[in-house]
């Protein structure tokens, strides 16, 4: 057994001021309040060599408990939700340490829209909603058992094309924490591997559910990636490659055949075995009224890396500040 096989572990509780983005101006009207709330931190650290090497560095790992009040309680109400989250120190000195928190959960919404009783809430249109969250953050150590924390927040919540409309939120906020060290220990000091500057190869496929246009029910959105990247730094990697989509709900409401080629480029932020890739595409053709006047699309990826060379993660496809679907996607490094 190692000698720091046991790790840290803390409590916490974070309060969050908001504001809404709202992405036409429609939405203006119902974006003008601040969301503010707060959230139960419980998290873990550990403090052994087989962990730190899972991202070249020391990480939380924990689960939040939470609130929010948009302010707006006719039209938006509060969320109630529970998330999970992965948090690698960046940056770490005696007292202070910098880390980059990526958090994933569901949310319960009290207020969705209604085409009669809510007919301004195009933000949400079902109850339960997905939340994805990314904090930049400063911690500082006051004392063994007890630390602050400040940082920005920049939150989502959709439902992933589950239902529609399906806008989904964007709300940036700046939070405040208070956290408890129920146990405490020097960190240890582990090598980190030499920087090799070299090309990777990622072959993977990627699928959803949406609903049906045409009848009830849902039908499958699959696709395949293809993604030449190239390493610049320790985390940071640039890649280029092709996507293609098959969308049976396009195909179902007469729109083509619902298959979506697309050229892109990439950036890959990689943490050891944890990869969170951004890519900006360029739609080569699509079928007409499909996402009209809108040429690029995102997709945001987080993924875990296995020895094996296997991958396997969650996506979301955006439209600028709109969310379209939710997904999984598993593949293969090369």
């Amino acid at each position: 057994m190692e000698a720091f096989s046991q790790g840290l572990s803390r409590i916490g509780l974070d309060g969050q001021r908001a504001w809404i983005i709202p992405h036409s101006a429609e939405l203006v009207p119902i974006s003008q309040s601040h969301p503010q709330g707060f959230q139960f931190n419980w998290e873990y650290l550990p403090m052994n060599k087989t962990a730190w090497e899972n991202c070249n560095c020391f990480y939380y790992w924990g689960g939040t408990i939470g609130y929010t009040n948009f302010n707006h309680p006719t039209v938006l109400g509060n969320a109630y939700f529970l998330s999970g989250y992965f948090e690698p120190i960046l940056c770490r000195r005696k007292d202070w340490q910098i880390s980059l928190r990526g958090a994933m959960g569901v949310t319960h919404l009290t207020r969705v829209f209604d085409a009669n009783t809510n007919p301004q809430n195009t933000f949400f249109s079902s109850p339960i909603s997905f939340l994805l969250s990314v904090s930049p953050k400063v911690n500082f150590r006051l004392n063994e058992n007890w630390s602050v924390n400040a940082g920005f927040n920049y939150n989502h919540i959709s439902n992933g094309g589950q239902r529609q409309p399906n806008r989904g939120m964007n709300f940036p906020g700046f939070g405040l924490g208070l956290t408890y060290w129920l146990s405490a220990d020097d960190f240890p000091e582990f090598e980190k591997p030499p920087f090799e500057s070299r090309s990777y190869f990622i072959l993977e496929g990627f699928g959803t559910f949406r609903d049906n246009p045409a009848g009830s029910g849902r039908l499958p959105a699959i696709g395949i990636t293809a993604d030449l990247m190239y390493g610049i730094s320790r985390i940071n990697n640039l890649g280029i490659g092709l996507e293609s989509t098959w969308d049976q709900s396009l195909r179902s409401s007469g729109q083509g055949s619902g298959f979506l080629p697309a050229l892109f480029i990439s950036h890959h932020l990689t943490f050891g075995k944890m990869d969170f890739s951004q890519r900006m595409a360029y739609y080569l053709s699509k079928p007409d009224g499909y996402q009209e006047g809108k040429l690029f699309y995102q997709r945001y990826s987080l993924s875990y890396q296995f020895e094996t060379g296997f991958r396997l993660g969650a996506d979301m496809k955006v439209h600028g500040h709109v969310a379209e679907n939710i997904g999984f996607r598993a593949g293969w490094l090369f």
